[in-house]
């Protein structure tokens, strides 16, 4: 094969590796194939990988098994297992309260295909192709501004009477404001590391990340997603400490870091404290989002006593819950329309049964194998997935397929991370002298 039909390839698979986060939101444009339903993004992932598997057949690209990527491929492999026995194990119907019969089968089997299969796919491909720490932070930044622009899209569905809930938080063009907070909290993590670094790529780049955080940080704020605003503390706090740690950094950093954070996080909830949803979230005794969702961990536990091993089955969660849930919890549920468990074990143990929480443990011990700096937005997602459900939905599996993937390829190609931050502006701003020049200043 002919060097610049090799580089043709190439441009081919790293062009569509760089277009990927802009069509992680595309999964809301859906269409039919003879009755079967897919979206944009899903047949972005299937475009994606049928191009490199064209390009392995022409011997234009070649697979990689090395570590630790055989790690990451066998724990994929072992969530593919689970979701796939959810799918086979499933009933065929389900009788719900209202009195409507659900094609449970093909409930499962469309996430099974769509939150499944295509972002695995996706996840393969994306990292055999980026194969450098250059490659990846071109592409992390392509993902920083993705989430400028979705922030911005919702900001126009706001002002459009379309883009809140009734509750007045920002949802854009997603069913719900927690689903955007979801989408937002790992760009905006991966923005403010960026914005931390000292030798950052170009100064343009650098403003125009400082304007992505801006916009996102703002965005979030206004989704009210106290779950999220904790995985951003949380992740952040989680940064200071490893730089502790690695950097031996004085106590004298530590203790202004996190009171930095706490004197924020403070902020924010003053600036919330006389609002209904945070006393609604503070109240445990009357019907509120906090006793619902412990009404939703009983119900969760209780299922998962019944089917222990594989799990209710991909998307099953909201059938069993209004059909068990009375059982379980010995009344009729405050919530009836409950599509997830609000807990990222939960839920990948209950839409994929023991193998899917086996994974899900495993990718979270390789990420720390050997520190890179997308950990940072996987701590953002497992925090905020304690209390809400990242993963199981279209383009929150891409994002979680995009950071882990983005952790192997650093700990395959790149260099390591969290890294020590920036100096000061004026620091850097400054002329910087030779170890000679410094050395000949101390003899004076």
């Amino acid at each position: 094969m002919k060097s610049s039909s090799i580089k043709s390839w190439e441009k081919l698979l790293l062009l569509l590796a760089y277009a990927s986060p802009f069509v992680f939101p595309l999964y809301l444009v859906r269409f039919s194939v003879y009755g079967i339903p897919f979206t944009v993004l899903e047949s972005f992932c299937y475009l994606f990988f049928a191009v490199f598997l064209l390009a392995v057949l022409l011997k234009t690209r070649k697979i990689r098994w090395e570590r630790p990527a055989r790690w990451y491929y066998l724990s994929a492999f072992v969530l593919f297992l689970g979701a796939t026995l959810g799918v086979i194990t499933a009933p065929h119907y389900i009788a719900l309260p209202s009195g409507v019969l659900m094609d449970s089968q093909q409930a499962a089997l469309g996430v099974w295909k769509g939150w499944v299969v295509a972002p695995m796919l996706f996840f393969f491909v994306f990292t055999q192709v980026v194969d450098s720490g250059d490659k990846l932070k071109k592409l992390l930044l392509n993902f920083i501004y993705s989430g400028a622009l979705v922030a911005l899209l919702a900001y126009v569905w706001g002002i459009v009477d379309a883009g809140f809930t009734y509750d007045f938080r920002l949802s854009g063009f997603f069913e719900s404001a927690n689903y955007l907070s979801l989408y937002l909290g790992p760009p905006l993590l991966l923005g403010v590391y960026y914005l931390l670094q000292e030798n950052f790529l170009r100064r343009r780049e650098e403003f125009y990340s400082l304007v992505s955080v801006t916009v996102m940080a703002h965005a979030l704020f206004l989704t009210q997603s106290y779950a999220a605003i904790i995985g951003v503390f949380g992740a952040l706090g989680l940064y200071i400490l490893v730089l502790l740690v690695r950097y031996k950094f004085g106590m004298k950093k530590l203790v202004a870091g996190l009171a930095g954070l706490v004197i924020l996080l403070l902020a924010i909830m003053i600036s919330q404290w006389n609002s209904p949803k945070f006393q609604q979230f503070m109240d445990f005794e009357n019907r509120s989002s906090s006793t619902v969702r412990l009404e939703i961990y009983e119900v969760a536990s209780g299922l998962i006593s019944d089917y222990p091993l594989t799990g209710v089955g991909p998307g099953l969660f909201q059938g069993y819950y209004q059909t068990k849930g009375p059982d379980i919890l010995g009344k009729a549920p405050m919530e009836w329309n409950i599509p997830h468990p609000h807990n990222i074990f939960l839920a990948f143990w209950l839409n994929a049964g023991i193998p899917g929480l086996l994974a899900l443990l495993a990718f979270l011990i390789l990420a720390h194998v050997r520190l890179t700096y997308p950990v940072i937005a996987l701590w953002g997602i497992v925090i905020h997935g304690l209390f809400d459900t990242p993963f199981w939905k279209n383009d929150l599996s891409m994002i979680f397929w995009f950071v882990i993937g983005a952790i192997l390829i650093l700990q395959t190609y790149g260099s390591s991370a969290p890294k020590k931050p920036a100096a000061p502006i004026r620091k850097r701003a400054g002329i910087r002298r030779s170890s000679s020049a410094r050395a000949r200043k101390l003899k004076a």
